[in-house]
């Protein structure tokens, strides 16, 4: 038996689409980077890289602070993710900041299920 297999269903799919839409910004800074030029673009898609990668691995932990980290992590992500959608920039840069916007948004009604809240709750009760 792993270590996650205690962890609801819903807090690893979470960290996982928290960790992936991280990486896969990161992936579309350097197509923009690539095809636009200047280092400037890689700076947002590294922050939230580093923020997506590091809040998908704490709500792995399952604690409800890590819980609303993940939470907050998202919202930003989902904004930011919808003001690239609708700006200007390549077909194909906005479409996936639409797709990462929505997986955002998911994140967050997944944090906010009732089986992630109870997975929280009872590490949090188990701690004590």
């Amino acid at each position: 038996m792993t270590r996650l297999s205690g962890v609801p269903l819903e807090l690893r799919v979470a960290g996982a689409l928290l960790a992936g839409a991280g990486l896969a910004f990161l992936a579309l800074g350097l197509g923009r980077w690539s095809a636009e030029g200047g280092a400037d673009v890689l700076v947002l898609p590294c922050a939230l890289a580093v923020l997506g990668v590091a809040a998908g691995a704490a709500v792995l932990t399952a604690h409800r602070a890590a819980r609303i980290v993940g939470m907050v992590v998202a919202s930003v992500a989902a904004v930011l993710h919808l003001l690239l959608a609708l700006g200007g920039g390549a077909w194909w840069a906005r479409l996936l900041s639409g797709l990462l916007a929505a997986s955002q948004v998911y994140v967050f009604v997944l944090l906010n299920t009732g089986p992630a809240r109870a997975g929280a709750d009872h590490e949090e009760m188990g701690a004590r």
